[in-house]
């Protein structure tokens, strides 16, 4: 890396996705919900009110209640698109300017509503009754003004000096560049030819408010002297390994060591009872599922069998928790052919068209219910991979294994955010995404996990 200190590395467009990786989704890049506190509790009031307003009308026995539900479901989708609209717009200073006054205009709109309703002589019992849904219309708005203030200030007060290994800032800085709310203003390699008293100016003068090291910089005296100096001054120290796992819900796998699956494992520490009533909720959840999808899976397996040769269940051998093998069940989605132990995404060409609507409404799944019942899956957990594939993997990526400490899923945090898979690269990137899952698991990120497949389901096309 460059002597300068203050010299950035340069990094391909946001846009340009790099060969062989899964392109990201769900989570942080396309968030169609809120995912920050402040917008996330407007968002619970506007819904809330929404759904208060005709019932409370309802209750004071007016007959205005049920022409209250048109606007409460517009409130709902007015809510939705904001949020949507609302990380695009942020990234240009415009959009900025837009969204502001998109947000006053529709504040004085919401008054000119209420005047107006009172110069029709509108009875003063009916405006209380509407008094909810003006609120909850002032919350949306607020709630889409404040994430726009919390972020500008997250912008301004998270700004990000980097110490480490070329390709380690390179890294850091495309993730940045996917994040609204932090930016990287500076970054110094290990072999930089720098004194620590320079550095530690350098960085100060860059305004900096957190400076990150990765394993190599953590060896460098003139970068761990000048990090204590900042540190001891007030400035943010951190680790690349604890920055990935807080910022981007993933695990960087160039600063894995055997050391990091000792510390703050949960499922180590889970009781038994617990996670014995907690698998048992899974199984029912399986159970009831899995019986209400029967006609459906009979349908499917019917049109499976009229429209190509070949069974309507496809069984394939997958490694499990421990590394035990167990066979996967899913409706058949492909032509015949031998089991070649290669990635879905080389097999295209095999997928008969009602595969493809299979695949893209998750549809092929449904009998993975069985397995779950089994013991054998998860309703959340990393996706099984097939054997070949998963002793290459161990052979060629490091950790790999880990990820069978737990039991496999229908779905998981990599799919959520990555999708399929079809390289190497891609893997070892949905490989960040289960490891942190197998640190982190609990029952909030499982639901996230549950809700953001839903919503795969409903609006991703792949």
């Amino acid at each position: 890396m460059s002597g300068e200190p203050n010299k950035l590395v340069p990094v391909p467009a946001p846009g340009d996705p790099r060969p062989g990786h899964s392109e990201e989704r769900g989570y942080r890049s396309r968030s169609s919900w809120p995912v920050t506190h402040s917008a996330s509790v407007g968002m619970t009031v506007v819904l809330g009110l929404a759904v208060a307003g005709p019932a409370l009308a309802h209750a004071l026995g007016s007959d205005l209640w049920p022409a209250l539900m048109l606007p409460a479901l517009l409130a709902t989708l007015a809510a939705r698109l904001v949020f949507e609209s609302i990380d695009g717009a942020l990234a240009r200073p415009a959009g900025r300017a837009h969204l502001i006054a998109a947000a006053a205009g529709a504040e004085v709109g919401t008054l000119v509503m209420a005047a107006a309703a009172l110069i029709l002589g509108i009875q003063p019992a009916a405006v209380a009754e509407l008094a909810p849904l003006v609120l909850a219309l002032l919350a949306l708005v607020s709630a889409g003004l404040v994430r726009d203030i919390e972020i500008r200030v997250r912008l301004a007060l998270r700004r990000v000096y980097f110490a480490g290994s070329t390709d380690s800032v390179r890294e850091l800085q495309r993730e940045l560049v996917r994040s609204p709310e932090a930016s990287l203003v500076g970054a110094v390699g290990v072999h930089s030819p720098v004194a620590a008293d320079a550095l530690a100016d350098t960085i100060r003068s860059s305004r900096a408010t957190v400076l990150v090291l990765d394993r190599d910089a953590a060896h460098a005296p003139a970068i761990v002297t000048a990090a204590t100096a900042l540190g001891r001054e007030g400035m943010h120290v951190r680790d690349l390994l604890s920055y990935y796992e807080s910022e981007f819900n993933k695990v960087p796998l160039t600063e894995l060591t055997p050391a990091w699956f000792l510390f703050e494992h949960p499922a180590q520490h889970r009781r038994l009872l617990w996670a014995g009533a907690r698998r048992a909720i899974v199984m029912l959840a399986a159970g009831l599922l899995l019986v209400l999808s029967l006609p459906l899976i009979s349908v499917l397996m019917l049109l499976i069998r009229l429209t190509s040769p070949g069974p309507a269940i496809f069984r394939q051998t997958r490694v499990g928790k421990d590394g035990v093998l167990f066979t996967l069940v899913k409706l058949r989605t492909m032509t015949l052919a031998g089991d070649s132990g290669s990635w879905a995404t080389d097999q295209g060409h095999r997928i008969t068209r009602l595969g493809g609507v299979l695949r893209r409404y998750r549809l092929d799944e449904l009998p993975q219910l069985y397995n779950v019942l089994r013991g054998e899956l998860a309703l959340v957990g990393p996706r099984p991979e097939q054997v070949p594939i998963v002793e290459r993997l161990e052979q060629q990526i490091p950790f790999y294994a880990v990820r069978h400490t737990v039991r496999p899923g229908l779905t998981g945090w990599a799919q959520v955010n990555l999708g399929y898979s079809g390289s190497l690269e891609g893997t070892r990137a949905k490989l960040q995404r289960d490891l942190y899952y197998v640190k982190h698991r609990s029952l909030r990120l499982d639901l996230t996990i549950l809700w953001l497949t839903l919503k795969a389901v409903s609006t991703d096309p792949r």
